[in-house]
């Protein structure tokens, strides 16, 4: 498709992560030889600008990409808020409109898959099948499409939010993210936008889903990520 940027949300402390966090950003947290976003980065078209949205220990993942990635096109952007009540991906979202008008790919930096980056030439919402949906954002699919979203609550939904997914209507997505400011566990969540676009058509992508966000999951990845089975909660 035409042009596209991606966004890659990395502004929050990790702190599910324990001592891993203390010192790093999670972004920067090494898999496989690599920080965690690298393996993001390299994903992504070398003509397709990334935004980073950046807060707790900034300097560090500043610095690393700069030097890492001199010649790609990145812009960071500076969250205020990205631990205290009203903060979480909606607000990290939001304050990177500016930089997103366009369609957009929408990555958490503790997300990591097997499969190549799908354009967002549609809405398309990335999951993966785990034993357990309550404590993940799920998705409801009828006929590969997504008819509801449930944002950790307990349902029958079998395919997790695995934090990655292509949002083709755009200004359609950044009006329903700014009407709705329900708060979720204290965070303004990306689903209050995502909700919107089912309406719109957003169909269900599978991927083979490594999770670096928790340290059993990082465990897991460490073994397994990329070649093997993918993390399943």
């Amino acid at each position: 498709m035409g042009t596209y940027k991606v966004c890659i949300l990395a502004a929050g402390s990790g702190t599910r992560m324990g001592d891993f966090t203390k010192v790093l950003n999670k972004a920067l947290i090494p898999v496989k030889g690599k920080p965690a976003i690298s393996h993001i980065i390299e994903k992504v078209p070398e003509d397709i600008e990334i935004v980073i949205a950046v807060g707790y220990k900034k300097e560090g993942i500043i610095t690393y990409i700069n030097a890492a990635y001199p010649k790609r096109k990145i812009t960071f952007v500076e969250i205020d808020n990205f631990n205290g009540p009203g903060s979480g991906p909606g607000y990290s979202l939001l304050c990177c409109k500016e930089h997103l008008q366009c369609p957009f790919i929408y990555e958490s930096a503790d997300t990591l898959f097997r499969e190549e980056i799908v354009a967002p030439d549609q809405n398309w919402f990335g999951v993966a099948e785990v034993e357990d949906t309550q404590r993940f954002c799920s998705a409801k699919e009828e006929n590969g499409m997504v008819v509801k979203i449930d944002d950790k609550v307990k349902s029958d939904n079998k395919h997790a939010f695995i934090g990655l997914a292509g949002i083709k209507d755009y200004t359609h997505f950044w009006q329903a993210l700014e009407s709705n400011d329900a708060l979720i566990d204290n965070e303004v969540q990306a689903s209050n936008g995502f909700s919107s676009l089912i309406e719109k058509g957003m169909s269900i992508k599978t991927f083979t889903w490594f999770d670096v966000g928790i340290p059993s999951a990082y465990a897991y990845a460490l073994e397994h990520f990329p070649d093997g089975k993918g993390y399943q909660g």
